[in-house]
């Protein structure tokens, strides 16, 4: 469990405030229906089932019609959501891919933010400072559709002019890989693209959910709060971890074969000698999972389902006991993921978009939440800067 942190006041002219930690670590800000950790702190919960049981048995459909409408569906209610989020995939907005076509080849990132704020204009020109469930559900509908769209364009145009349309026949999850990869890819693939999807679909109020939270407050659309959402991802700290985390491998593994040991066996001196320099081990420690973190025990079994899974399996369980000694922390999803894209061929930019298709569930999940029970999100803040000081005109400064 979290530790207790003991609240701490300050009195002032605005009366007597609230003084948390730095990064509101171990701060309650509002409560939530979606997701959170459960009483036990062992495990994160989505509406009531825990991420792990989710994340091995459900598709992506029925983990996010749970996400945002509180409940699995039944048959009909599934066949009814999966065929209106497939439509939308199909419906793209051809000056949207105009537009695509003209952004620089910068990270993948950059374009969902561009692509959220024109689906904005395209579909929510002027926003409703009241709306029902049913209206800001059509909307997240279209965004949850059309991100692996943006994604797969943003990879593909600038690098081979290639643009892979959705295919409304496939599977949500496949269609998505199958637009990454430029190829049709196996069930097994898919399958395991598909759960880390569902894995990432949501986590509390981690830093990018906040985000959107904090906008939607605000009573902006829902695009603008997406394209927020994906600023605060695209940073190392949060989504970009998985990327760090595969890098940090694959300099490992071309040392490891330099040196014509197995990267089973040179695993644990890599990372000591990291340690040493005082560089971070990225993959490794979170918020929330202090022992473990059970998406990876998900994750995991896909991994040894794909290429060279049994050597990865034993490279990251080698990793886990080396950081456990050295560090007590835990490996986090990032590390699993970063060995499973890998294992599917996807190109390392590519490892937090997938994980923005996945979180964009969430975060329209919560935006939702917080627009239909708002208040503004405006903490205050302690001036700790200089007082006093006077204009003088430009002339008479040093």
């Amino acid at each position: 469990m979290s530790k207790q942190v003991e609240c701490q006041y300050e009195e002032g002219p605005l009366g007597r405030r609230i003084v948390v930690p730095k990064g509101l670590d171990n701060v309650i800000v509002d409560t939530t229906n979606i997701s959170g950790v459960d009483p036990t702190g062992k495990a994160t919960i989505y509406r009531g089932y825990t991420i792990d049981d989710i994340g091995a048995n459900a598709d992506f459909y029925e983990a996010a019609y749970l996400i945002h409408y509180g409940h699995l569906p039944n048959q009909k209610e599934y066949d009814e959501y999966r065929k209106k989020l497939d439509s939308y995939r199909a419906e793209i907005p051809e000056k949207l891919i105009d537009a695509l076509k003209l952004v620089p080849a910068t990270h993948p990132m950059y374009y969902a933010q561009y692509a959220y704020n024109l689906l904005g204009q395209f579909y929510a020109p002027e926003w409703p400072q009241k709306a029902s469930f049913e209206f800001l559900e059509e909307h997240a509908m279209r965004l949850i559709a059309l991100t692996p769209f943006i994604f797969a364009a943003a990879w593909h145009l600038p690098r081979d002019g290639v643009l892979y349309r959705p295919d409304p026949s496939l599977p949500h999850a496949k269609d998505a890989l199958r637009m990454i990869l430029g190829r049709m890819p196996s069930d097994v693939e898919a399958r395991a693209f598909e759960a880390t999807l569902v894995l990432y679909m949501d986590h509390g109020f981690n830093a990018s959910t906040f985000t959107v939270r904090v906008a939607a407050s605000t009573l902006t659309d829902i695009y603008s709060a997406a394209a927020a959402g994906v600023a605060s991802l695209k940073g190392p700290l949060h989504g970009g971890a998985n990327e760090q985390a595969m890098k940090m491998l694959l300099e490992a593994q071309a040392q490891a074969q330099a040196k014509g040991i197995p990267l089973e066996d040179y695993i644990e001196q890599y990372i000591k000698d990291r340690l040493a320099r005082k560089e971070l081990i990225m993959g490794f420690g979170h918020r929330v999972y202090k022992v473990h973190d059970p998406r990876t025990d998900v994750a995991r079994k896909f991994v040894a389902q794909l290429p060279n899974g049994d050597m990865w399996v034993k490279v990251l369980a080698k990793a886990e006991d080396v950081m456990k000694k050295e560090k007590n922390l835990p490996a986090n999803i990032d590390l699993y993921t970063g060995v499973l894209y890998y294992q599917l061929g996807i190109p390392i930019p590519m490892y937090t978009p997938i994980f923005a298709m996945g979180r964009i569930v969430g975060w329209t999940a919560h935006y939702i939440e917080q627009f239909l029970n708002n208040r503004l999100i405006r903490p205050d803040e302690k001036y700790v800067g200089p007082t006093g000081l006077k204009y003088a005109p430009i002339s008479e400064r040093k």
